[in-house]
């Protein structure tokens, strides 16, 4: 064997070129995976946001809603104790009241952006807890943000019952 080294006996460093070419590569690689990710994360993060923000500002009805009748009947003598009655038509809350005598019966859920309204009885109006919306006895919209009036029921007092349908 020779112990013969190579260039008329002067050593020479390894190559690095090859080295570092392949660090080069692997760094590159590990930037382009974690950028991936770190994309892929935010437009999770954005499609979520953007879904819930959807489903905030306009609210689906949520379908196979159970409970309630075509048609509900109580008592008359009830609206003498209670400013409003509430009932469910259809799945659908209802609020049942007399005004001068007359019976009206309306859909509960704002047009805005879903919430339950109230009656207030001195203002002789709905009104909307969420943002204020106001509707008159006959459902339509006093003052927004609402959209459109409320749902008007059909109501036939039949003796000393109250029918809504």
């Amino acid at each position: 064997m020779s112990d013969a080294v190579p260039n008329g006996g002067e050593l020479q460093p390894p190559d690095a070129t090859g080295a570092a070419a392949v660090d080069a590569e692997r760094r590159q690689f590990m930037h382009r995976m974690l950028n991936l990710g770190l994309g892929l994360w935010a437009a999770g993060a954005v499609g979520t946001s953007a879904y819930v923000a959807g489903r905030y500002v306009w609210p689906q009805p949520e379908g196979g809603q159970t409970g309630g009748e075509r048609s509900v009947s109580f008592p008359l003598a009830k609206l003498d104790q209670e400013p409003m009655v509430k009932l469910l038509v259809e799945g659908q809350p209802v609020g049942v009241v007399r005004v001068d005598g007359t019976v009206h019966a309306l859909g509960l859920v704002c047009t805005h952006l879903g919430c339950l309204v109230g009656w207030s009885p001195e203002a002789r109006q709905m009104v909307c807890p969420c943002h204020a919306s106001r509707y008159d006895i006959n459902g339509a919209v006093v003052q927004g943000p609402a959209p459109a009036p409320l749902k008007r029921y059909d109501v036939r007092v039949a003796g000393d019952t109250v029918v809504i349908s």
